[in-house]
């Protein structure tokens, strides 16, 4: 079932008359209430068929049906993913939108001042066009004339004499709705203008990514209009799906910003997309995460979390860390949360090739955190509450850096804490690189040669030398990503390399292929 909540306080008369039909009683604080539209879909058989059944009402009580008239109250302009823009900015064309935008409009400017642009101005602004094409001493209806002579002589000729129709032409559009419908859009080429005079593109040769944004702007012109105007609906919406088609980053950048800065206008917006970008650029407070998982469809926001289970300096990290690659994790199956670079280079690679688990193909998105903070991330799936938590599943690798006679740090018993509800923390007993090198002979073998052929003037690698030795050498990440990076390539058609088991835990848990690791 889906519902829709809109809130809004009593001491507003108009909207308390308008959607009285959608109240919802709020006991608690009743100088507001709460608008409410229920949505229910119901798979039902009958016989052999199999359909679903929808049901709409408002208020609590299911059932309580929502007049037409109430509903007529919400307008809404919806942009589909697959819009043809070039149909709908074409003039004439059935759906088009330019034409739509200019029906609207209630006035416009001139000179400075406002003029009002009701009806009776509409028809005295198509009729004074018009009256060019009307008068004897017209061009144009001279030539409407010599058209309808040439129509005509042919009917006599070929019907019976007396019977046959004789035509009148008139030009037609004498409308203010008709003359907007033939309005053209044209992009110029150059800018500025050069010296011979000015070139225009046609709309059809525009980028798609272009002409949707062409599009979408006249789409927000005819939105924006009716916000301005107190005679129309009183609630609007813009629901866009997949802003992002078609447009490279920096577009999806620029537009979903000027989009957030439209709600200052009046209209509510809507956006579904699957664009890490836009998702970065979004406040997570107002993101709505849908997940399949075993079939079920799975909300999570952000929004629905306390300041006690997510507190201001969680969300304060995620703001600054959840960039394009981060917030793939909203659209993974499962993630698995690393703290550096060399974990997130060689997981994929060992997974594959020694597992049998393509990553990527399974949508688990491996997570560099570039560091130990996990807790921020982790309380995005250790909820109790399935309604707080990510549907998917997450595990953290980290180390465990023994200290001493110490074999798990502080640091290290903290992150094991935050285990919980979908979220498993697998320890490495010391790090990566150590417990890669210490896991067989053959791993051994094959690090060691890596590492001297990124260091091929040291002299004291000629010998064989131990993990410690080799944890001493990769001080830096560049050393490591380097390492990480030459390892991954041969690991690619390399047989016999080991895996350490915590790394099998981490990935067998995301996904579900054990639940006791």
């Amino acid at each position: 079932m889906m519902k829709f909540d809109f809130i809004f306080e009593i001491e507003e008369a108009k909207e308390s008359e308008c959607f009285f039909d959608f109240l919802s009683q709020n006991i608690e604080n009743p100088l507001k209430q709460t608008i409410q539209i229920h949505i229910k879909y119901k798979y039902e058989k009958r016989g052999s068929r199999n359909f679903f059944k929808r049901t709409v009402w408002g208020g609590d009580n299911e059932g309580q049906s929502v007049p037409y008239d109430a509903l007529e109250e919400i307008f809404f302009i919806y942009l589909d993913p697959l819009r043809d823009a070039v149909q709908s900015l074409k003039p004439y064309s059935y759906a088009n939108k330019v034409g739509n935008l200019f029906n609207e409009l209630t006035k416009y400017k001139k000179n400075g001042a406002d003029i009002p642009l009701n009806e009776e101005k509409k028809n005295e602004l198509a009729s004074d066009l018009y009256s060019v094409f009307e008068g004897n001493d017209s061009d144009w209806e001279s030539i409407l004339q010599t058209g309808n002579e040439k129509v005509n002589d042919h009917l006599d000729g070929t019907g019976i004499s007396s019977k046959y129709p004789n035509i009148k032409m008139k030009y037609v559009g004498r409308k203010y709705s008709d003359v907007v419908r033939g309005i053209e859009l044209k992009r110029p080429v150059y800018v500025p203008e050069p010296e011979n005079g000015q070139k225009y593109f046609e709309i059809h040769q525009n980028g798609l990514g272009e002409n949707n944004l062409i599009y979408t702007s006249v789409v927000l012109g005819d939105l924006i209009n009716r916000c301005e105007d107190e005679n129309l609906q009183i609630y609007n919406a813009l629901l866009v799906e997949e802003p992002e088609a078609h447009l490279h980053p920096q577009y999806q950048n620029t537009f979903f910003q000027y989009l957030n800065q439209l709600q200052s206008t009046g209209v509510q917006i809507f956006i579904t997309s699957h664009s890490p970008t836009i998702t970065a650029k979004s406040n997570f407070e107002n993101i709505t995460v849908l997940q399949v998982q075993d079939n079920k469809v799975s909300p999570f926001c952000f929004s629905r979390l306390s300041l006690d289970e997510f507190t201001l300096r969680n969300r304060n990290h995620l703001k600054k860390f959840l960039d394009t690659t981060k917030s793939k994790l909203f659209f993974a199956n499962g993630v698995i949360l690393v703290e550096g670079i060399a974990e997130a280079i060689l997981i994929p690679v060992i997974s594959r090739n020694f597992l049998g688990l393509d990553l990527d193909k399974l949508g688990i998105e491996i997570v560099n955190i570039n560091g130990v903070a996990f807790e921020h991330f982790a309380k995005l799936f250790n909820n109790d509450d399935d309604n707080k938590s990510m549907a998917s599943r997450c595990s953290i690798i980290t180390d465990s850096d023994p200290k001493g006679d110490k074999p798990i740090s502080d640091r290290a018993i903290i992150a094991k804490g935050f285990e919980n509800g979908n979220l498993k923390v697998c320890l490495a007993p010391n790090t990566l690189e150590y417990d890669l090198f210490n896991e067989s002979e053959i791993n051994k073998s094959l690090m060691r040669s890596v590492y001297r052929g990124l260091h091929l003037q040291t002299p004291d690698l000629l010998m064989d030398f131990d993990a410690e030795t080799l944890m001493e050498k990769l001080k830096s990440n560049q050393d490591k990503g380097d390492f990480a990076l030459d390892l991954a390539s041969i690991l690619k058609d390399f047989e016999g390399f080991e895996i350490p088991e915590y790394i099998k835990k981490a990935i067998h848990w995301v996904l579900k292929i054990n639940d006791n690791v």
